[in-house]
C-alpha cells in the first residue's frame, strides 16, 4: 500500500518558491498558513499562484477545513483568488466527513434515540459568523438523504458525536431559538467550550467521558491540532479533541482529511490524472505548513512534499510567521547583519536553518522533500 513507500531523510532548503516551479507540473496547496490566515491572503501567495497558472501548472486545494468544498471555494475570492485557477477544485475534510455522515447517520432506523427515527448528534461546532455557518454544514450532511440529523441536548440523547468545530457545544438546530430578545445567545443552548483560544478541557472532558461511557462514536470533520490566526494568535482545533477522545477516553473516532493519502489522491483524480497508489507519483508536489498532516500525508500518498516554514511550526522553530505584508516572515541570508535586519522578520543563514530543521525532522521522524519560507516567489 501507499503508506509503505520509502521516506528519504534528505531535504532541500530554498530561499523562495521560484526554483520549484520547473520541477513539477502539478501542485496541491494547503490553505491556512500557506495561502491565507483566515482573514487575509499571506504575502506573495496570490502572486505565486497566478504565476503558476500562467505557466500552465495544474493546481488543486487540499484543506482540512470543516466546511463543505463548495462553501470553502466561494471564500477564495475574499483572498483575491478565482475558483478557475484551480483545475482540481478544492477537496476539504468537511466534504468527506459530510459524505460519511450522509451514508451512516442519515436514513433513520430503530436504533436511533429520536422518536422519529432520525439520528441525534452531540454537536461540537463553531459560532455562527460570516466565516462559519454550522447549520449550512449540517444541512449539507443531510442533502439528498431524505432524513435529518437531530441535535442532542445531552449525551444521553445522542447517537454519535459530531466534532465539526472546537468553539461551542451547540444544543439546537435553529439558532434563532437560542437567541434572547436582546440578541444575545442563550448560554444554556450555545455553550462556550473555552477551548479554541484557551485549550480548557473542563467542559470538553466532562462530555467526552460521558460519551465514552456510553460508547458513542465520534466523527471529526477537521483533524488539525492547531491553527495560526491573525495577530499571532494560536487556535486549538478539533483534532486535539478527537485525539483525546481516542487515546485517553478510549473512544472510537472517524477522522477525515490529511494525512490520509486518500484525500491527496482525490485531488489527482479531480485533475484527471492516472496513477498507481502503490508507486511514487512523479511531477506532483503538495505544499503545506503542517509536518504531521501535510508532509506525512504527502509522503504516504507517494508525492513530493514542500514544507512551508512560516506557518504553524514557525513559533516552535523560533521564526516569524508569514504575514500579510513584506514586513513579516523569514529571510534566508548569506550572512547576518543586525544593522540591516527589519523588526518583525526572522533572519537566518541556510546553515542555521538546516541545523534547526534537522533537529525537528529527526525528532518527528518525518522529512519533506523541499523547504521554503513561504508560498512566495521572492522579491517582485
Amino acid at each position: 500500500m501507499s503508506n509503505n513507500l520509502p521516506t528519504t531523510c534528505a531535504f532541500t532548503l530554498h530561499t523562495s518558491f521560484s526554483p520549484l516551479l520547473p520541477l513539477y507540473h502539478t501542485f496541491l496547496l494547503d490553505q491556512f498558513g500557506v495561502i491565507h490566515n483566515g482573514s487575509e491572503s499571506l504575502h506573495g501567495a496570490v502572486n505565486c499562484i497566478e504565476v503558476m497558472h500562467q505557466q500552465h501548472k495544474q493546481m488543486a486545494i487540499l484543506s482540512n477545513t470543516s466546511s463543505p468544498s463548495h462553501v470553502a471555494k466561494k471564500r477564495l475570492s475574499k483572498y483575491g483568488l478565482q475558483e478557475g485557477l484551480f483545475a482540481g477544485g478544492l477537496v476539504s475534510s468537511g466534504e468527506e466527513c459530510a459524505r460519511h455522515i450522509r451514508q451512516h447517520y442519515c436514513g433513520g432506523n430503530n436504533n436511533s434515540s429520536s422518536s422519529d427515527g432520525n439520528k441525534k448528534a452531540l454537536w461540537f461546532t463553531w459560532k455562527e459568523s460570516e466565516k462559519q455557518s454550522p447549520m449550512q454544514f449540517l444541512t449539507h450532511c443531510e442533502e439528498g438523504s431524505g432524513a435529518m440529523i437531530d441535535v442532542a441536548t445531552s449525551v444521553d440523547e445522542a447517537d454519535f458525536i459530531l466534532l465539526h468545530g472546537s468553539e461551542v457545544w451547540r444544543r439546537c438546530r435553529d439558532i434563532e431559538s437560542s437567541t434572547s430578545s436582546s440578541g444575545q445567545e442563550d448560554n444554556d443552548v450555545i455553550v462556550d467550550l473555552k477551548f479554541l483560544y484557551d485549550e480548557d478541557y473542563t467542559v470538553v472532558d466532562k462530555l467526552l467521558q460521558e460519551a465514552a461511557n456510553k460508547g458513542l462514536p465520534m466523527v471529526c470533520a477537521n483533524p488539525d491540532l492547531i491553527v495560526g490566526l491573525p495577530k499571532g494568535i494560536e487556535g486549538h482545533m478539533p483534532g486535539k479533541i478527537a485525539n483525546r477522545y481516542e487515546t485517553i477516553m478510549g473512544g472510537t473516532v472517524h477522522q477525515f482529511g490529511k494525512p490520509n493519502p486518500r484525500h491527496f489522491h482525490s485531488c489527482l483524480e479531480n485533475l484527471g490524472m492516472e496513477f498507481d497508489v502503490n508507486s511514487k507519483i512523479d511531477g506532483v508536489a503538495h505544499v503545506g505548513d503542517s509536518l504531521h498532516h501535510d508532509v506525512v500525508g504527502a509522503n504516504a500518498a507517494g508525492i513530493d512534499s514542500i514544507f512551508v516554514l512560516g506557518g504553524i511550526h514557525a513559533k516552535e522553530l523560533g521564526l516569524s510567521a508569514t504575514g500579510c505584508d513584506e514586513h513579516s516572515g523569514i529571510d534566508i541570508v548569506d550572512s547576518r547583519d543586525p544593522k540591516r535586519e527589519e523588526k518583525g522578520k526572522s533572519y537566518f543563514t541556510k546553515a542555521e536553518l538546516i541545523s534547526k530543521l534537522n533537529v525537528m525532522f529527526d525528532e518527528a521522524g518525518v522529512y519533506p522533500t523541499h523547504v521554503v519560507p513561504s508560498l512566495s516567489l521572492g522579491k517582485y
